[in-house]
């Protein structure tokens, strides 16, 4: 899949998560994860899971190989 149907699938699927309808707990434990990782935000972390499902990506290991070398495909 090319990166720009990736990025509309992602996008799509992520569309459909409304994290505002969450519980004021839930919203008070995204607040302190977004308050504690200054660049990796939770809707940042949920969009690269999403992109891993996606992908159908074995492990973190291989997300991690792939993030930095985007031409590596699955063996």
């Amino acid at each position: 899949m090319d990166k720009y149907k990736t990025k509309m699938t992602i996008n799509k699927w992520f569309s459909y998560i409304s994290l505002e309808k969450l519980s004021e707990t839930s919203r008070q434990v995204i607040g302190q994860f977004n308050r504690y990782s200054k660049k990796l935000t939770f809707k940042k972390v949920l969009k690269l899971f999403l992109y891993a499902i996606n992908d159908e990506t074995d492990s973190l290991r291989h997300l991690d190989q792939q993030l930095v070398n985007p031409k590596l495909k699955k063996v």
